[in-house]
C-alpha cells in the first residue's frame, strides 16, 4: 500500500483530474471540420454566405448553449451486440398478438439504446450534446448548413422540415392549424463508421459512384418539434421544449423579386429567424437489421405527455405509433389505398401499428392520420406516403442536383396524378406500385421513366445510385454540391 501526505494527495489528485479532462476532450467527436450550423462563424470565410443578411448567429448577450456538430465519423467504432437482436417482430410465423408485442419490444429497446448517455444531463435544454456521451458516441449528418431557409439553427442545430396543416376538433367546429416542424437525427457508430466513407476527414466528401451501405446494426434515431403548443395539441403537454432559433412558426415561404426562386439573400432577408419555443411531437427510429425483409426497420413514437405526466424523464413521455419493415404493396391493379381492406381488423404484413395511440391522436386533432391507409407515418408526415415509401427513394444526387421524388407528387410533374389516390387512374396504379414496392437495402430506386425519370449522372450511368435510404445523406450531398457549383458560378475557388 502506498503512503502519501496530504500535499502530495493533493496534487496527485489535481494531476489525475487534469489527465481525465484532457482525455475528455482529446475523445470529443465534435472536431469543427464541418460548419456546425448555417452561417456557422467559424466559416464566415467560405463565401458560404456571400450577400446574405445575418439571421443565425448568437447575440453578443446570448447565454444559452451553442449548438456544436459531432462529426469524427473516423473514430466510430461499431458494437458487437444490440439489445433489439433479443426481439424479431419479422418472423413470420408469430401470432398478431406475438408480432404486436415484439415489435413493442423491438421499439422500446432502441430508443433505450439510442437515449443511454444522451438524456441525463439534468435539464431537457443540453440533452442530446453528442460531443462526449460517457456509453457511446453518437455523431450527426454534415452539411445541412448551406440553404437559408431549412439550414441548421444554432441553439440545438434543428433544421426546418415541411409545414405540417392538422386538423383541431371543437364543438364549434373544426379549424386548420399550419405549423413548422423542425428536427435533428443522431447515427451510433455502425451508421458512423459507414458515414466516414463519404464525410471524410479531410472535411469534403467522397460522393458514391456505386450503392452505398450502412453496416449492420446501425441506428439512426430523429427527434421531430413542431411550433405547436399543448393549447393545440394536448398531447404536447408536459412534453421536452426546446428553445431554438427558428423562422415563423406558420411556415415562412419567400416571394422572388425576379424569376423562378429566391436568392439565399432574399431567402435570409424575408424570412428571418428569432428565438421560440418547439414541442417534441415526434420520434423516429431506424435500424438496420438483416433479419428484415428489406433490411431495415422504421419506427415512430409519438409524444404523450397528458397520459404520461408521472412518467419522470419527458423523453419517455412518448408512446410507440409503429414499426414496419415492407410497403404492403398492392396486388398489380389494386390501389394503395385500398390494400389491405381494412388494415385496422387484419393488420399489416409487414409492420405493426399501435392503434391505441392513434386513437390518442385523434381525440382533439387529426394527428393520428398514419400513412397511405394505415401505413406508418407519423403526424409530422404526409398521409398519402409512408416511412419506408419515402426514404427507399434516397439516392446520390445526379449533375443537376436532383433525386428521385419522395413522393410522386413532389416530382414537378404537369398533371393530376399522384400515389395513394382514392379513385386512381392507370396511370396512378402504377404509381403505387413503383413507391409502394419493397425496395432492398443498398439497391437503387426504379421505375418506369414517365414515372421516375433516369438520373443525368456525369458517368452516364442510366439508375439512380442507391444511399441506402439515408434521405440525410442525399440532402446533404445535394447541398454539398449547389455550394460547390454556386463557388464555380461566381469565378470562387
Amino acid at each position: 500500500m502506498f503512503n502519501y501526505t496530504p500535499a502530495l494527495l493533493f496534487f496527485f489528485l489535481l494531476f489525475a483530474a487534469s489527465s481525465q479532462a484532457q482525455q475528455t476532450a482529446a475523445s470529443s467527436t465534435c472536431t469543427g471540420i464541418y460548419p456546425s450550423y448555417f452561417q456557422d462563424p467559424a466559416f464566415a470565410d467560405t463565401g458560404m454566405w456571400d450577400n446574405q443578411v445575418i439571421i443565425n448567429r448568437p447575440t453578443a448577450d446570448w447565454r444559452g448553449q451553442v449548438f456544436t456538430l459531432s462529426d469524427a465519423y473516423s473514430t466510430a467504432v461499431p458494437e458487437n451486440d444490440y439489445p433489439w437482436l433479443k426481439f424479431n417482430p419479422f418472423d413470420p410465423g408469430l401470432s398478431p398478438e406475438d408480432k404486436s408485442q415484439q415489435a413493442k419490444q423491438y421499439l422500446w429497446a432502441v430508443m433505450h439504446y439510442i437515449q443511454e448517455g444522451n438524456i441525463d444531463s439534468g435539464k431537457v435544454q443540453t440533452d442530446w450534446k453528442l460531443c462526449n456521451n460517457p456509453v457511446r458516441k453518437w455523431f450527426h449528418i454534415p452539411f445541412q448548413t448551406y440553404e437559408p431557409l431549412s439550414g441548421r439553427e444554432f441553439v440545438h442545430g434543428l433544421t426546418r422540415e415541411a409545414p405540417v396543416t392538422m386538423e383541431l376538433k371543437s364543438p364549434s367546429g373544426n379549424s386548420q392549424l399550419k405549423t413548422t416542424m423542425w428536427a435533428t437525427a443522431f447515427y451510433n457508430p455502425a451508421a458512423a463508421q459507414s458515414l466516414s466513407k463519404v464525410w471524410t476527414d479531410a472535411g469534403t466528401p467522397k460522393i458514391p459512384t456505386q450503392n452505398f451501405h450502412f453496416n449492420e446494426g446501425s441506428v439512426i434515431g430523429k427527434p421531430l418539434f413542431t411550433t405547436a403548443t399543448s393549447n393545440e395539441y394536448p398531447f404536447l403537454a408536459n412534453m421536452p421544449v426546446w428553445t431554438a432559433n427558428i423562422s415563423a412558426p406558420e411556415f415562412c415561404v419567400c416571394t422572388p423579386s425576379s424569376g423562378s426562386q429566391c436568392t439565399f439573400q432574399e431567402q435570409t432577408e424575408q424570412c428571418p429567424r428569432t428565438i421560440g419555443k418547439v414541442s417534441l411531437l415526434q420520434f423516429d427510429i431506424a435500424v438496420r437489421d438483416s433479419r428484415s425483409p428489406i433490411g431495415w426497420a422504421y419506427g415512430t413514437f409519438v409524444a404523450d405527455g397528458k397520459r404520461k405526466a408521472s412518467v419522470k424523464n419527458p423523453w419517455d413521455r412518448i408512446s410507440p405509433l409503429g414499426l414496419m419493415w415492407g410497403n404492403d404493396t398492392p396486388p398489380v391493379g389494386t390501389a394503395a389505398v385500398n390494400y389491405p381492406l381494412d388494415p385496422r381488423q387484419t393488420g399489416f404484413k409487414d409492420g405493426v401499428i399501435f392503434w391505441g395511440a392513434v386513437d390518442m391522436l385523434n381525440v382533439k386533432t387529426g394527428a393520428g392520420h398514419l400513412g397511405c391507409n394505415g401505413r406508418l407515418n407519423g403526424p409530422a408526415d404526409n398521409a398519402k406516403s409512408s416511412c419506408l415509401s419515402c426514404h427507399q427513394t434516397a439516392s446520390v444526387p445526379d449533375s443537376a442536383n436532383k433525386t428521385p421524388a419522395i413522393m410522386y407528387q413532389f416530382g414537378g410533374f404537369n398533371n393530376q396524378n399522384g400515389q395513394c389516390l382514392t379513385e386512381p387512374k392507370a396511370l396512378d396504379l402504377k404509381i403505387d406500385q413503383v413507391y409502394f414496392k419493397n425496395v432492398i437495402c443498398s439497391t437503387p430506386f426504379t421505375g418506369p421513366k414517365n414515372i421516375l425519370p433516369p438520373p443525368d449522372y456525369l458517368s452516364g450511368q442510366s439508375r439512380w445510385i442507391s444511399l441506402d435510404f439515408s434521405l440525410q445523406l442525399s440532402i446533404s450531398l445535394t447541398q454539398w454540391q449547389e455550394w460547390q457549383q454556386a463557388q464555380q458560378n461566381s469565378g470562387k475557388p
